[in-house]
């Protein structure tokens, strides 16, 4: 848990980590009430989450459960599964040898200490793991497909998270379903995802809390990057993102995505991470960063220039981009505005903007032609948070605000982000993150 010094010593106010308690310190409340209406959502069929497996998680970045099954658990397990039964089903159908008949379970697989080593404390079946987790029972992973197999022979109604995508074949989910297929034949699978996704959209305030905490730091990591930007001239991309990394750690969160450093023309590649060029002076530095706390990613991004003097014309396109956020802020309307529209209204301010540049021709263009991405998405668990684009934004709703404008020709790119909240008059901006205006002062 991130928390902050009392506002009675204002020369103090730092950061300070303490490690979270079960449950990343959610109320077991908070997941009960989450199972509770996806199983309102979806109350014909067997629900079946799984949680990421370590084998998912080789290489540099840490073990980080499947986002579905934090969402309904708290649990951080690897290998685990949640199965929610529908109340329709026949005693002797949920009969799996406990002195009740229950409508949660939990599979948990018999704890391995190397797991243990890499992901922390695991959770193992029995009443100890019921009481902290609040599910109604648990048992060892071995077992869910025996009962499953009893179970959809009563019920073949069985929901799951569909995978998506040119390699949704090559996907756990997608080898999941492939296995439970064979078992039972008959099976008729229900993508749980758009349900899922609609309770995710909306924010509980312990959610809220925890992305106002990993933008905190996130901000802190940005000043940090922007001072060693503004040495000038020697410095390396790389050092940049050591310098956030180093803020992230040190107050206990974890990256959310992999940090983007982008100097001179890597400014105008929207998603580089190779972060290993030389910094010279006068050049722009997109530098899109998140860190995460207790799972919830932030997402904040900023334009800095190599030595802090900014040119002109660079001038000019970053006042743009400002301008372009301030006004979608202002612009949006409560109970209206999805983020699609969000996205039309912000080309639409670039392009009316009198400012021009050349494309790869050598054409004058309006502004809108270099903002070849959306003007926003969700944000939450994961920094692409699942949830429409079509609808109108709900209170409760987190999501960024991202214009942008890249120019190759001219070496300039120029991105600012900020998260929000919605609320019933407005959008609120979460966190106190470092002014969009920092760079022209």
């Amino acid at each position: 848990m991130i928390v902050s010094n009392p506002p009675s010593d204002p020369a103090s106010q730092k950061l300070v980590y303490t490690p979270p308690l079960p449950l990343d310190d959610f109320p077991v409340e908070e997941f009960r009430r989450r199972r509770k209406a996806l199983r309102e959502t979806y109350p014909d069929g067997i629900v079946l989450v799984r949680g990421a497996t370590e084998r998912e998680f080789r290489g540099p970045l840490p073990y980080r459960q499947n986002s579905a099954f934090y969402y309904l658990t708290g649990v951080q397990t690897p290998g685990a599964f949640l199965a929610m039964l529908p109340d329709g089903l026949p005693p002797q159908a949920g009969n799996t040898g406990l002195s009740k008949q229950v409508r949660e379970i939990l599979f948990l697989p018999a704890r391995n200490p190397s797991w243990e080593l890499w992901t922390g404390p695991q959770l193992g079946p029995g009443e100890e793991t019921q009481k902290l987790t609040g599910i109604e029972a648990t048992l060892e992973a071995g077992r869910l497909w025996g009962l499953l197999t009893t179970w959809l022979s009563y019920c073949p109604t069985l929901y799951v998270v569909a995978p998506y995508g040119e390699d949704a074949r090559f996907s756990p989910d997608y080898a999941l379903i492939e296995r439970i297929r064979q078992m039972a034949p008959t099976t008729q699978f229900r993508d749980l995802g758009p349900g899922l996704a609609k309770l995710r959209m909306i924010k509980s305030p312990a959610e809220i809390e925890c992305i106002e905490q990993a933008i905190a730091i996130t901000d802190e990591a940005l000043c940090a990057a922007r001072n060693l930007i503004h040495e000038g001239d020697g410095r390396y991309e790389y050092e940049v993102e050591a310098e956030v990394l180093h803020t992230f750690r040190r107050h206990g969160a974890n990256l959310g995505f992999a940090p983007i450093i982008g100097s001179g023309i890597n400014a105008t590649i929207l998603h580089y991470t190779n972060n290993n060029k030389r910094m010279e002076n006068g050049e722009t530095v997109v530098v899109d960063i998140g860190a995460q706390v207790r799972a919830y990613t932030a997402d904040l991004t900023r334009t800095f220039i190599v030595g802090g003097k900014p040119s002109e014309r660079q001038r000019e396109i970053y006042g743009l981009v400002a301008a372009a956020l301030k006004y979608l802020v202002s612009s949006y309307r409560p109970g209206v505005d999805s983020l699609d529209d969000l996205n039309m209204r912000c080309k639409a301010f670039l392009k009316d903007h009198p400012l021009r540049a050349p494309d790869a021709h050598g054409e004058e263009r309006t502004m809108d032609t270099f903002m070849p991405h959306g003007a926003g998405h969700h944000l939450g668990l994961d920094v692409h948070d699942v949830g429409e684009r079509y609808e109108p934004l709900q209170p409760g709703a987190v999501f960024t605000l991202e214009p942008g404008i890249y120019l190759p020709e001219e070496r300039i790119g120029v991105r600012l982000e900020n998260d929000y909240l919605v609320t019933e008059s407005g959008l609120r901006e979460l966190g106190n993150a470092l002014s969009v205006d920092a760079e022209l002062e």
